[in-house]
Formats: structure tokens, C-alpha cells, sequence
């Protein structure tokens, strides 16, 4: 068996060095990439790296650079598949400089979240991505104190102290009221989440302002709140189309909602588009897989999520001091069968 040079135990990078002929700086540069090493010199450092089969003590790192290369991704439901599509956009723009990313669940409730807040911060991740629901984003400012990088995936963080990635959801909600009232459906209705979980009222004001700049009176009764999901679309539009009236076309908060909307269509008997055409929000795979295909505007999942990383990359730089960023992404309609 051959003796592992640099001293008995776990490697080191003092061993690494004696090893390589370098010096201890020499080996920390050829790791981190930071600083200049040569080809020739670099190429022996990490053949006695993988000789010794030496892996950075990453807790020792962080506490001498007051870092843990690491970053916490909360977002409200990862079974939505919206959300996974954010998260591995996020994963691969960080991992690429280094970083990991944790991922956490919070299901919208404001327990949940501030639970999830004060793990990762008593984790000391470097930085924390997060859309908040049940709480304010001035609560999720508070909660992790004024030097935490945060970016908030909201278009409602106001004056808060954070970075902010969010998507222009009334332009294309306003493309998809102004695209059914062309067809002749006027008559709208529209499924929304919970009443005070972001992005449902920010969406159902959304469409409001939509149709009242296209003319239209959306009467009280044609618009449901419900959950975040595909059960709760269907018990919402199942009251919906129960009523002596109803719409001819039903936007919804998201595309699970959506999905949820067609259930309770054919239950009811009603065929989409010709007795009631759906349109849902965030162009989530599912959308171009379900009968009919389903209209929706495009939320950008992959673009969010890489916004988000390089933003979380710029503030890590910058410090904690403002200004802070706001990036903007654009939506879309994109037209299918449902609609």
C-alpha cells in the first residue's frame, strides 16, 4: 500500500503543497481558480489532489471567509411543475460559480416560511431566493435582518430592502382578455388563487384592468378564489358553471387552475372551446399535454430562475448596501385549442 504523502489523517492542503512542490497559496489559487497559476503548476496541483483523494473542509472555508458558498431557494409548492423549472435554472447558474443551492418547501403559509427563514439563516447560506406568500416581503426583510441578500420573486416588494425579479403578468393578461374579446367572448370570468397569496391579486387586478379597458363588465359572481391547484380549479369552476349563468371563457391565476377548469367542464357536460374557452398562466410543460392543448400566457419559469441566480450573484458581490435591482421579464400569450 502506498504511504499518503503530507502527514497521516485527513489530506490537507499543507500536504497537497509539500507534495506538489508549491507553496500552501499556491494550492488554495489552483482550487478557487482566483488567482493565476501556471498550466504546468495547476496540472500537478490537482494530480495530487485526486492522488490523495483530498475534498475541501467547505465548513473550515466558510468560517475563515465568512462564506458557505451556499444559497436557499423557498418557493410555495414544488409539485408544481412551474417551480422546479425555476429552481434548476437557479442550481445551474450557481453551481456553475460554485455555489450550491438549498431548496425548501413552504406551501404559501406564513409559519412555514418564517420556520424556513430562520433554518437557512441559522444554516448561514450566503443568501436567500424566496417568493413570498404568507408573508409580507418587509416581514421576510425583517425576519432575516438587514444584511441577508435576498431577492424576492414578487412584483409587490414595495420599498423593501430587497432585489426583485418578477414578470410582467398584466401585459399578457391583458393580450389574453384583448384575444378573446376579438373571438366575441365577452363574457369573462376568472379563477384566482387565495384571495391574499401572491400572484392572485396582483393577476386578478390584472385582468380587471384589462377588461375594463376593453369595454367588458366582469359581474362579481363570474369570479372564484381557490388554491393554487388543479382540485381547486375544479371546485371552483364546478360552482362556477352551476350557476343560471356563466361566463364563455375563464382566465385563471395559473395553469393548474386551468387544468382544474377543464375537469369540471367535461363533468359538466361542456365542450372547450365551443361552450366555454379556458385560458390558464405559466405555460407549464403540462399545458401542451392535456385535451385540448391549453391556451396561457408565458411565464418565463427558466428565465426567472436565472435572473434570479445572477441577481443573487451581483448582490453577493455588491454587499448589502442599496441600490437595489428590479428585473422585469416580459409574458406572452401563446394560443392553443382550449381558447
Amino acid at each position: 500500500m502506498t504511504k499518503r504523502r503530507g502527514g497521516a489523517g485527513r489530506p490537507s492542503i499543507a500536504g497537497i503543497a509539500a507534495a506538489a512542490g508549491v507553496s500552501p497559496t499556491t494550492v488554495s489559487h489552483a482550487l478557487s481558480g482566483r488567482r493565476a497559476v501556471s498550466k504546468e503548476t495547476r496540472e500537478r496541483v490537482l494530480a495530487e489532489i485526486e492522488r490523495q483523494n483530498y475534498r475541501p473542509n467547505l465548513v473550515a472555508r466558510g468560517l475563515r471567509r465568512r462564506q458557505t458558498q451556499s444559497v436557499a431557494l423557498l418557493v410555495a409548492d414544488l409539485a408544481n411543475p412551474y417551480y422546479p423549472v425555476v429552481a434548476r435554472a437557479i442550481h445551474d447558474v450557481l453551481a456553475a460559480e460554485g455555489y450550491v443551492s438549498f431548496l425548501g418547501n413552504t406551501d404559501g403559509d406564513a409559519g412555514s416560511e418564517r420556520t424556513l427563514l430562520e433554518e437557512m439563516a441559522a444554516r448561514s447560506v450566503d443568501g436567500i431566493i424566496m417568493q413570498p406568500m404568507g408573508m409580507s416581503v418587509t416581514d421576510v426583510r425583517e425576519a432575516v435582518g438587514p444584511a441577508m441578500p435576498l431577492v424576492a420573486i414578487t412584483n409587490g416588494a414595495g420599498d423593501a430592502s430587497v432585489d426583485q425579479v418578477c414578470t410582467d403578468d398584466a401585459h399578457g393578461i391583458a393580450e389574453a382578455v384583448a384575444y378573446l374579446a376579438e373571438k366575441g367572448l365577452d363574457e369573462l370570468g376568472f379563477v384566482g388563487g387565495p384571495r391574499n397569496a401572491p400572484p392572485g391579486p396582483s393577476r386578478l387586478a390584472a385582468f380587471r384592468s384589462a377588461a375594463e379597458e376593453a369595454g367588458l363588465t366582469v359581474p362579481p359572481q363570474w369570479i372564484e378564489h381557490t388554491s393554487f391547484t388543479r382540485d381547486g380549479g375544479a371546485t371552483a369552476a364546478a360552482r362556477l358553471f352551476a350557476r343560471a349563468g356563466r361566463p364563455r371563457a375563464v382566465l385563471c391565476a395559473n395553469d393548474l387552475i386551468a387544468i382544474g377548469v377543464l375537469d369540471a367542464a367535461r363533468r359538466a357536460g361542456l365542450r372547450v372551446p365551443e361552450d366555454v374557452a379556458v385560458v390558464g398562466f405559466d405555460d407549464i410543460e403540462t399545458a401542451d399535454l392535456v385535451t385540448p392543448r391549453l391556451t396561457t400566457v408565458l411565464n418565463p419559469a427558466a428565465a426567472v430562475g436565472e435572473a434570479c441566480a445572477r441577481t443573487m450573484l451581483r448582490r453577493l458581490e455588491r454587499g448589502p448596501r442599496p441600490p437595489y435591482e428590479r428585473v422585469v421579464l416580459p409574458t406572452r400569450l401563446t394560443v392553443r385549442q382550449s381558447a
